[in-house]
């Protein structure tokens, strides 16, 4: 980690570098949260405001990108509970809806469908196993950078990670099984 990562952004132009370096990352993680690409680029543009105006009250935290997955993940969770979504939400929008937001119909379709079958089969799991296969696999962090957003032991991340991913092959192969029984 470079120096200017050890801490919270203090200036606007280390926010700037931040953003560059690690948007994507946290519109992504937001995404597989909420299923819809402008609400999760919202979360994080939130995210940012907040990290900038209460700069001075992070000062204590030494490692801010886990620190920011967790309020970027409470400010999904405020803004399902807000808009009282749950995770099929019916495909809405039209092509002219998606002109104006620069996203191809086409491209949104497969975005939402991508999310649906992830989260169908992360819902059979765990919460926590599910929770720890989002950030391992869609968010590709480390066990460590895990267990700092999750305040747990990087050993119970890396079992829960492990019974997550025997549990979804099980369920991927009782899947299979069942349809080549039709």
């Amino acid at each position: 980690m470079t120096d200017s990562e050890e801490r919270f952004p203090q200036t606007i132009p280390e926010l700037e570098k931040f953003i560059k370096r690690h948007q994507h990352q946290l519109v992504r993680h937001a995404f597989f949260k909420l299923g819809n690409l402008q609400d999760a680029e919202d979360v994080v543009q939130n995210t940012f405001i907040k990290i900038y105006t209460e700069r001075y009250e992070f000062n204590h935290v030494t490692k801010p990108l886990p620190y920011i997955f967790r309020m970027v993940s409470n400010f999904c969770i405020d803004k399902l509970r807000s808009e009282a979504k749950i995770d099929d939400e019916p495909l809405n929008g039209s092509e002219e809806a998606n002109a104006l937001t620069g996203i191809p119909y086409e491209e949104e379709i497969i975005r939402k469908e991508e999310f649906r079958r992830i989260n169908t089969l992360l819902g059979r799991l765990p919460k926590e196993q599910a929770e720890i296969l989002r950030l391992r696999i869609i968010d590709e962090l480390s066990f460590v950078e895990i267990s700092a957003i999750l305040e747990t032991h990087v050993n119970t991340v890396k079992s829960r990670f492990k019974y997550g991913i025997d549990k979804l092959r099980f369920n991927l192969m009782t899947v299979k099984e069942a349809n080549n029984e039709v």
